[in-house]
């Protein structure tokens, strides 16, 4: 297994690298301007976004080296049924995707956390509203307030 992920870390880095250094270097006569935090221009997601991933591709190098070797393969899914978990998680992205310009950003969210926390991983019914609320007006506030974006209101106009 340690092997699978040394060569999934080198892989990542070199792709985080070529993202991180293809927005700070012209490339046939094209440069691409990074921006700032405030006023993030085209190169600012592939720039911070390749040194995250290579980040991220060093930390997994470092603990191949450092944990020990399984035994035999590992499933891709561990847990029996796992896979009908993985489908209905799907299904409902395309659902979400589907109603979301009819329902509205906020309830189509709001549905969607539901459905998951009760379908999918299955929760008590306070902790599934609870968290469901939290999110679509957690996301809602994020989207709407402070990345000043336009969302979809749908037939009841939030």
């Amino acid at each position: 297994m340690r092997s699978y992920d040394r060569i999934g870390a080198l892989f990542f880095f070199a792709v985080g690298s070529f993202f991180a250094l293809y927005a700070r270097i012209s490339l046939y006569s094209r440069h691409v301007e990074i921006g700032s935090w405030k006023e993030p221009d085209a190169g600012f997601l592939p720039f911070y976004g390749g040194i995250t991933l290579v980040i991220m591709s060093i930390l997994l190098l470092f603990s191949s080296f450092r944990s020990r070797e399984t035994d035999g393969p590992i499933s891709f899914f561990p847990v029996a049924g796992a896979w009908k978990r993985v489908l209905v998680t799907f299904l409902s992205l395309a659902a979400y995707n589907a109603l979301l310009n009819f329902l509205g950003f906020t309830l189509t969210t709001f549905l969607f956390l539901g459905f998951l926390l009760r379908a999918v991983f299955p929760q008590s019914w306070r902790r599934t509203l609870l968290v469901a609320v939290l999110g679509a007006a957690s996301a809602r506030f994020l989207f709407v307030h402070f990345l000043e974006t336009q969302l979809p209101k749908g037939i009841f106009g939030f």
